[in-house]
């Protein structure tokens, strides 16, 4: 087996790159720099497979529910679900997707092209040959447990078993969790590992349980880390690889294989003998994806005609089922309500600017996701305030300095909502 170099890439410009270097009988050379890491020493001969590791800062990574079973219906799908997240087109992004996971979702890891390609650049430049990318959440495997989190300083790696990641300040560590329970299907007790520095005991496990105990019995396991973050996340990577990342146009073209070079007249053959049934399907196959198209435009039509105020209909079938599921003229109340509430703390904030960028209101659980940009997280701060002392309860799943003025995402429920 060769030796495996997992070269992490740095989240802020001005850090070094680190590497972890694992050899045979569990071997294993840690350090920092390009140039060390292209000269660490090896076990083999053979030059090791070098897989860099993207930062969970700069990658969103998520699990999608897709009906689509085939390859191409997948990749024509995804964009749709995810773009709700983004704040950016999601034409202009890279998508790397996964498999379906036992669970019917699939996982799906979205970054800018651009920053990748620097990436990519900078290692190759270096006499680095990348053969794969990953993300370095994926290393943190909630193994027996549903949640796995690891705390380091001033963040938080958070990762859960359904595929879902995220790295946060270790501030708001509370509210991303609460707001992950949340989502979890059923409502069995779940369990949290989280792992600190032996020397790390900031993190109060008794206010944290209490918090999490609000929205659903949670056991948390303590322990202490036994090496470095990037050691264990590296192990982590090498035993359970997850989503690649180069596809696409990032895909790395592999060598001859010389077992393949023995198979390819079986091969040759098999191809042969499938290109007539596939011509045969061939124009079966561009009729029903035109069907396909002419009747998904026709059920958007009627949608529209149904219900003219929505501008942006995805998928009007999930969309007509979430507002019968959500109770009709009791979730347009709802949403009326939540509405006009927002609407009259932000008039009152006179002295501070906020600029409503989205707003999504989910029926099913009766609450108002609202993308906003402030002048500052005082100015969210005050807003969530004023929410809250007229009863309408917030949770802010994000809040991060852009330039000249503060991007937060908060979800607003009505005061009977659970």
């Amino acid at each position: 087996m060769s030796d495996r170099l997992y070269l992490f890439a740095p989240a802020e410009v001005d850090a070094p790159w680190q590497f972890c270097l694992l050899g045979d009988e569990d071997e294993r050379v840690e350090g920092s720099g390009l140039e060390t890491a292209a000269a660490a020493p090896v076990t083999r001969e053979q030059a090791p497979v070098v897989t860099l590791v993207l930062p969970g800062e700069h990658v969103l990574r998520t699990a999608v529910s897709v009906p689509a079973r085939s390859r191409r219906q997948l990749e024509m799908a995804v964009p749709y679900q995810v773009e709700e997240y983004l704040a950016e087109d999601v034409e202009q992004l890279h998508l790397a997707i996964g498999q379906r996971q036992a669970d019917d979702r699939v996982p799906v890891a979205v970054i800018a092209p651009d920053r990748l390609q620097a990436w990519l650049d900078e290692a190759r430049s270096a006499g680095l040959a990348i053969s794969h990318a990953r993300l370095d959440l994926e290393g943190l495997e909630p193994a027996d447990a549903d949640f796995a989190v690891w705390v380091e300083g001033q963040r938080a790696w958070v990762a859960n078993r359904s595929g879902d990641a995220v790295i946060v300040d270790r501030m708001l560590l509370a509210q991303v969790l609460s707001t992950m329970i949340t989502n979890q299907p059923g409502d069995a007790a779940l369990t949290l590992r989280l792992i600190t520095a032996p020397d790390d005991d900031a993190v109060d496990l008794a206010q944290l349980d209490s918090l999490l105990a609000q929205e659903r019995p949670v056991t948390i396991e303590r322990e202490h880390a036994a090496g470095t973050r990037i050691g264990m996340l590296a192990a982590g990577l090498d035993r359970h690889p997850g989503l690649e990342l180069l596809q696409g146009r990032f895909a790395v073209a592999r060598g001859p294989n010389q077992g393949w070079m023995r198979w390819r007249l079986v091969a040759g053959l098999a191809m042969a003998a499938l290109a007539l049934q596939l011509t045969l399907d061939l124009g079966r196959s561009v009729w029903l994806e035109q069907r396909a198209l002419t009747l998904r435009e026709s059920a958007v039509e009627l949608f529209r005609e149904i219900h003219p105020e929505r501008s942006r209909v995805v998928d009007p079938r999930r969309e007509l089922q979430a507002m019968l599921d959500g109770g009709g003229e009791q979730g347009g109340a709802a949403f009326l309500e939540l509405l006009g509430a927002s609407a009259q703390r932000i008039a009152e904030l006179d002295d501070a600017q906020i600029q409503i960028r989205s707003l999504t209101f989910n029926a099913q659980r009766g609450d108002l996701a609202v993308d906003m940009m402030a002048a500052g997280i005082n100015t969210v701060d005050r807003f969530k305030a004023d929410m809250e002392d007229n009863g309408f309860p917030v949770v802010i799943d994000s809040a991060v300095q852009e330039a000249q003025a503060v991007r937060a995402r908060l979800r607003i429920r009505t005061g009977g909502a659970s």
